[in-house]
């Protein structure tokens, strides 16, 4: 009988096994494929600001994809071998030779991979256009239109090439396996009992305190000690999570035997021991799943969050629409802008740019700095145009209010700006007693130092000439314009064009819009690449813990034939097979679910709290993260409903 033909009837015989692992394999296809068609794109390259460095984040995130479904590939084509030792055996006590089934196994993996490469690159050539459209729409602000088709040969050429030898490398291990299997092994190998695991108390005690101290430091509310603490959180819940499934699951269910009521109840005692029989080679499985996936939408959760999130932070860093530097004749060409487009201005406002060198003395040292100078009354005037609600200030005559930590973040300053210090600053004959303020508004525009002062004293240095005419680059220090208009993140056409205008005409400019733009391409990338992977990362746990039960219940069926025949009746069986599957799907669930609570904390404390502009960040973030968990549950609830009515198949 020619192998070819005998590959294709094994694969029709066994599609129902075949299937999940089939489309697993080609929806990571489709996934590599719509990287590198995008990165191949140049339609979508040239409308995205920075395309170089974003090709090169879709190319490793492609990478990556491919890495991780070679080792599951490789996991899966082990528990395939040894699902079908049984069928194996069969052929060689038939006279066929084990190099002719090594050839069998590879034909067939090459029939898979081939059929799986075919579906998935015509797949993502299929929905090229859409990828690319969702794409941009979850990257570009301004997003309007259409773009054209476009099949990209270099994606096909460097999807296909990659998989086609993971596929080879695969059959001919296969081959290698089978070459060095005796007869009587594989006739065996399905009745091969696995070393138990009886666990202990010690075991479930260590992996509880393991798991507490990481969430113990993961409660901790200060982010500069959290982020240190980031590498040993991980660590400590990793090795906690494998010995309590390793060692401290198996505990559990040898108290459970001690329950008589409850371990002789229904159908438990059948459905525990089997499932304790395989503890050994699920329990590390389970555990890497409630790691991972806690980790993967936990990362897809905090994206999503912050792209949501990405107008409240454009003000946070940024506080205001625009400002330029310039004369009246720059804010001329400005206004005509604004009535061309017939956008209306909300508020603005046009200060002189003081600034001044003088020496700043305080209990730590004694330096000369540079100062952008306000007066009262202009800084108050400057807050009402910012998109951050500032309280207004009052300033006493030989009083100067510095700004703190906003500005902390564009100085280099050795000292810490901390909230209330006090110190003196002298200039020229005027000595102010200066008080860092971290609740002032970020006015600095563009200087290291910023400080308001009196109208009397502010008065004082204008008459005295102590301000400087030009700044450290010797430009001169001409007016800053602050403006406040409608919609000012979404008026693409208007904003392109003051870009171009203040480009040519202003020797400096800042636009909550050009910040804003770049950040929903940063982000919408990152969410969009994380979409992709969490749905892989999603079918391929799943589908790794199906082909475990599958496999076992290959080498189960014959526990199942002895139930059968001293009374196990149909129903009582379906239920010992849902009870026997569940804790292998939900159990990591709920583990990984509470690890993503605690994960979450984490992210609130080191980004959300300080991007999201509400009360509770912690709340809202876990509202989202209760959609992406229910998500993930629903997707393995119907993994889990798939491999029980396969494994119900199987053991009958």
């Amino acid at each position: 009988m020619n192998l070819a033909f005998l590959a294709v009837r094994n694969i029709k015989r066994s599609f129902s096994k075949y299937m999940m692992y089939f489309f697993t394999l080609s929806f990571s296809v489709f996934t590599v494929h719509s990287f590198l068609a995008l990165v191949f794109n140049e339609q979508v390259m040239e409308k995205l600001t920075y395309s170089r460095r974003y090709q090169s984040m879709l190319v490793a995130f492609g990478v990556v994809i491919f890495v991780f479904v070679s080792f599951f590939l490789i996991s899966s084509n082990v528990n395939f071998i040894k699902a079908r030792k049984k069928e194996i055996a069969m052929y060689s006590l038939f006279g066929m030779t084990n190099a002719k089934i090594g050839r069998l196994l590879f034909t067939e993996t090459l029939i898979i991979g081939t059929a799986a490469l075919v579906a998935g690159i015509c797949s993502g050539v299929f929905c090229s256009k859409l990828t690319a459209m969702i794409l941009l729409n979850f990257t570009l602000a301004y997003f309007v239109g259409d773009i054209p088709f476009v099949v990209a040969p270099q994606a096909v050429w460097f999807t296909a090439v990659p998989f086609a030898l993971v596929f080879m490398l695969m059959g001919a291990a296969g081959r290698r396996v089978i070459a060095r299997v005796e007869l009587v092994e594989l006739f065996k190998g399905s009745k091969l009992p696995e070393a138990n695991i009886r666990g202990s108390a010690l075991h479930l005690i260590v992996s509880f305190a393991l798991i507490g101290t990481g969430y113990y430091w993961a409660a901790i509310k200060e982010p500069a000690k959290l982020l240190l603490l980031a590498v040993p959180i991980l660590l400590v819940v990793i090795a906690g999570t494998f010995l309590l499934f390793w060692g401290g699951l198996p505990q559990v269910f040898r108290w459970l035997r001690k329950n008589p009521h409850r371990y002789f109840s229904g159908e438990n005692m059948i459905a525990l021991s089997i499932f304790t029989h395989r503890i050994r080679s699920i329990g590390s499985v389970m555990a890497a799943i409630a790691v991972m996936s806690a980790v993967g939408v936990t990362a897809i959760a905090t994206g999503y969050t912050l792209y949501g999130s990405m107008e409240v932070s454009t003000y946070d860093q940024l506080s205001y629409d625009l400002f330029f530097y310039g004369g009246r004749d720059v804010r001329d060409e400005v206004h005509d802008v604004f009535t061309k487009y017939g956008v209306g201005i909300l508020g603005e406002y046009t200060v002189n740019r003081y600034q001044v060198k003088a020496v700043q003395i305080d209990p730590q040292q004694t330096v000369e700095r540079v100062f952008r100078i306000y007066s009262e009354s202009d800084y108050n005037r400057l807050i009402e145009v910012s998109r951050k609600i500032y309280q207004p200030i009052e300033v006493k005559p030989g009083q100067g209010l510095q700004a703190g930590r906003d500005i902390a973040a564009y100085a280099e300053i050795d000292e810490p700006n901390n909230d209330g210090r006090q110190s003196k600053l002298v200039l020229s004959d005027l000595e102010l007693a200066v008080v860092t303020r971290a609740d002032m508004a970020n006015v600095h525009f563009g200087a290291y130092q910023m400080l308001v002062v009196s109208d009397e004293d502010f008065d004082h240095l204008v008459q005295t000439g102590t301000f400087a005419s030009v700044d450290a680059f010797g430009e001169p220090l001409d007016e800053v314009t602050v403006i406040k208009y409608e919609n000012p993140l979404r008026a693409h056409q208007l904003n392109s064009e003051l870009n171009q205008i203040l480009d040519a005409r202003s020797s400096g400019y800042v636009m909550a819009y050009n910040y804003y733009v770049e950040a929903m391409e940063v982000f919408g990338l990152v969410c969009f690449i994380g979409s992709f992977m969490s749905v892989v990362f999603i079918l391929m746990t799943a589908s790794l813990l199906y082909f475990k039960q599958i496999t076992a219940a290959e080498e189960e069926r014959h526990l199942y034939q002895i139930l059968r025949r001293i009374g196990l009746d149909p129903k009582a069986e379906s239920r010992v097979i849902a009870k026997r599957l569940l804790p292998v799907f939900f159990a990591p669930l709920l583990v990984g679910i509470v690890h993503g609570i605690f994960a979450m904390k984490s992210a609130d404390t080191m980004v959300f709290r300080h991007m999201l502009d509400v009360d509770n960040t912690f709340m809202v973030v876990m509202r989202f993260s209760a959609v992406m968990y229910s998500i993930y549950a629903l997707v393995y609830s119907a993994f889990y409903l798939i491999t029980k009515r396969q494994y119900t198949s199987t053991v009958r």
